[in-house]
């Protein structure tokens, strides 16, 4: 039995919360039990290998139940049956762009299989051969001067520098009175800056200016064989950038075999999104 103090206890306490009284309060309170995102342990991927993240479908079921506020358990189920199926399309656009993207591998790999150069690797043969132009040029304009000293097994001048025994073996082999196995044997077998300068002084270029003009000559005609094989590497860098489109251009298509599943899936998901949202507005008596 309560004593007059506890029921005018009971009664203070009453005054205090007795729940909600409106029509909108007491719909929200009926949603307290419903419970949202109950297939996610087992929707989302959760392995090494095409890790997703739970956060983003989180975010995505949060968004979808705000946007169309189910108010029961059937209509919650039904929102989480839409973004499941928006959250498995997503999948599809991934797997595209994934095909997609090792078909480009597959078809670059192909394409530069076969000794052919990429574009960096052409830059690169492209900048060697320019500065050994630059190189040339320097050299001739001092050759041209007879600023160029053939006493010596090398030479230096301000900004250039020269071997003169590799100059003596390039004049060596335009000497037409040579065998070629006295060529082979001057070339090849270490021989003497001493010997090859008696070599080249004896078949006519015994002088500064004889020396210099025959190498002047060389020289101008390894310039423009550079000049003809840079052209060449350009040429091929246009290529496989018109061939990296191409190839860019028919990446963007899956191949026929995936096509027609990835298109059918597709297209369940997007019925099955439609037919759960006529269904909820249905329920929900928007239609």
């Amino acid at each position: 039995m309560t004593t007059a103090k506890q029921n005018k206890a009971n009664q203070n306490n009453a005054l205090l919360s007795t729940g909600p009284v409106t029509d909108s309060g007491k719909a929200i309170v009926s949603l307290n039990a419903m419970r949202h995102g109950i297939f996610t342990k087992d929707l989302i991927v959760t392995c090494s290998f095409g890790k997703e993240d739970q956060e983003e479908y989180e975010e995505l079921l949060s968004n979808l139940i705000s946007s169309l506020s189910p108010q029961n358990q059937i209509e919650s189920l039904l929102v989480e049956k839409i973004a499941i199926d928006f959250w498995r399309l997503r999948r599809v656009i991934r797997f595209e762009a994934g095909s997609i993207g090792k078909y480009l591998e597959t078809i670059f790999q192909e394409f530069y299989s076969y000794g052919k150069q990429n574009n960096l690797e052409i830059e690169k043969e492209i900048e060697g051969k320019q500065q050994y132009i630059d190189w040339i040029d320097r050299y001739v304009e001092c050759l041209k001067k007879e600023e160029v000293n053939f006493n010596n097994p090398t030479w230096a001048g301000e900004d250039v520098e020269s071997n003169i025994v590799d100059d003596f073996s390039l004049i060596i082999k335009t000497i037409d009175t040579l065998s070629r196995d006295e060529k082979d044997r001057l070339l090849y077998d270490n021989c003497s800056y001493e010997e090859l300068k008696k070599v080249v002084s004896k078949n006519g270029y015994s002088s500064k200016k004889e020396i210099s003009t025959k190498l002047t000559e060389i020289y101008g005609e390894q310039r423009q064989s550079l000049e003809n094989e840079i052209r060449k590497l350009e040429k091929n860098k246009v290529a496989n950038i018109e061939a990296d489109k191409l190839n860019g251009m028919l990446g963007m298509v899956p191949q026929e075999e995936n096509t027609d599943k990835i298109l059918k899936y597709e297209r369940s998901l997007q019925k099955s999104i439609f037919q759960n949202l006529f269904l909820l507005k249905k329920l929900q008596g928007c239609c």
